[in-house]
């Protein structure tokens, strides 16, 4: 109880000091501004009410620090979870915006491929890409029952080639990529002076193909677009194929080769078209 009596005390005391603190300093603002400028003024101010004021902060802070934020952090936490959530619901919608636009590009794309194409086309959904180790092919939701047949010829978003069928059933068909190595087809270089450069696209079974037979004074650049020829009847003539990506020169054999990249996204295919 002692201790708690002298504290009491302390704490009246510091008031009484405050208070005449402030006294003091309203009775000399009060002369000042009577009379001017007054030496006493700077004095009382040095001596007590800038430590008085200086306690005054210090105690202000440790209740702002200590007492209110007791108060405040519940409701911080509350204010910093409902953010969090919000972040969270805005960050979902953003992504199924984006893979909405994504739907809608890439629709817009296949119809207006359909529409200006001259081939009669027939949309397919993918429904296998590459389910055989053994072989580069893709499972269409197409069949005999919408007209397609063995050999039938099947066309990316982009209008590049992709195969041909090589099994059909009523409601399906399995399509053998152009990159197979049991795949071939007649193939041209565009963009060449002269004449032009004919040769065999066949596949390598590695996501690439590689163009053979060309005649070894071929002018054959990296970069050239190769599309198909025509020749021998399978596949319409001029479907974009790849782009040659390397030239190799048989001396031997007095030929070139060239390795080519496919234009046919052919590892993430969604939708393709069969030419009626």
């Amino acid at each position: 109880m002692g201790h708690m009596h002298r504290g009491n005390q302390r704490w009246v005391a510091v008031l009484l000091a405050l208070l005449l603190c402030g006294a003091v300093s309203a009775i000399h603002q009060q002369i000042e501004r009577r009379r001017g400028h007054d030496p006493m003024t700077g004095v009382v101010r040095d001596a007590a009410l800038v430590p008085a004021q200086s306690a005054g902060v210090r105690v202000n802070r440790w209740w702002r620090n200590n007492v209110t934020a007791l108060f405040i952090g519940p409701k911080l936490a509350r204010k910093n979870h409902e953010l969090e959530t919000q972040v969270m619901t805005l960050t979902a919608q953003n992504r199924d915006l984006g893979e909405a636009k994504a739907e809608n590009d890439r629709l817009r794309q296949l119809l207006a491929f359909q529409q200006k194409s001259t081939l009669a086309l027939l949309a397919a959904e993918v429904t296998a890409l590459k389910p055989s180790n053994m072989q580069d092919t893709v499972v269409l939701n197409r069949g005999t029952a919408d007209g397609v047949h063995l050999h039938s010829i099947i066309l990316a978003s982009n209008g590049a080639l992709v195969g041909q069928v090589l099994d059909v059933s009523a409601h399906s068909c399995t399509v053998l990529m152009v990159t197979d190595d049991n795949s071939s087809v007649g193939s041209e270089i565009k963009g060449t002076s002269g004449e032009v450069p004919v040769g065999v696209c066949q596949g390598q079974g590695s996501g690439q193909l590689k163009l053979t037979y060309l005649r070894s004074d071929a002018d054959v650049k990296v970069g050239a677009a190769v599309t198909t020829s025509g020749l021998g009847g399978t596949f319409p003539a001029d479907i974009p194929v790849g782009t040659v990506t390397s030239v190799m020169v048989d001396r031997t054999r007095s030929l070139k080769s060239a390795m080519i990249h496919p234009k046919a996204d052919l590892d993430h295919l969604d939708e393709a078209f069969i030419v009626r």
